[in-house]
């Protein structure tokens, strides 16, 4: 996070893509609130 157009790109990709990726894993084991949340944000998870 070094100010940069390129570091806030990296920055956002990571911050939204990792916490949907946890999104997904809960889902997978079968979490409620994980599937409610994916519903709710239109997270597209293939079980659901």
């Amino acid at each position: 996070a070094d100010g940069t157009p390129e570091a806030a790109r990296r920055l956002s990709r990571v911050l939204t893509n990792d916490p949907g990726t946890g999104v997904m894993r809960h889902v997978d084991a079968g979490y409620d609130e994980a599937m409610e949340c994916a519903r709710e944000r239109g997270v597209k998870i293939p079980m659901l």
